[in-house]
């Protein structure tokens, strides 16, 4: 019986704490650039604008490249793919 009432408080204790509440989430995208500074620059673009869609706060700061891969191929228009995730504070 202890054992069964001290699960429910655990229970209840991580329901009610702030990460069961937390409104912060990681958004995460990719985009594609002729050089490398402008596949960063077009996923940051992304990540912000798919942020303030759902009515949110970006965290540019938060910015983390979680992928890049540069294509061998010359013929390939823009041979940077970069994959980024970004922090995004939603309204409660």
């Amino acid at each position: 019986m202890k054992t069964l009432r001290a699960m429910l408080v655990a229970g209840c204790l991580l329901a009610f704490s702030p990460l069961a509440l937390a409104e912060t989430v990681n958004l995460t995208n990719s985009a594609e650039g002729a050089s490398k500074e402008a596949g960063v620059a077009a996923v940051k673009q992304k990540l912000q604008a798919a942020c303030t869609e759902r009515k949110g706060t970006p965290d540019a700061a938060s910015f983390e490249i979680v992928f890049e891969k540069t294509s061998a191929n010359p013929d390939v228009p823009k041979p940077y793919y970069v994959d980024g995730k970004m922090k995004c504070t939603l309204p409660g």
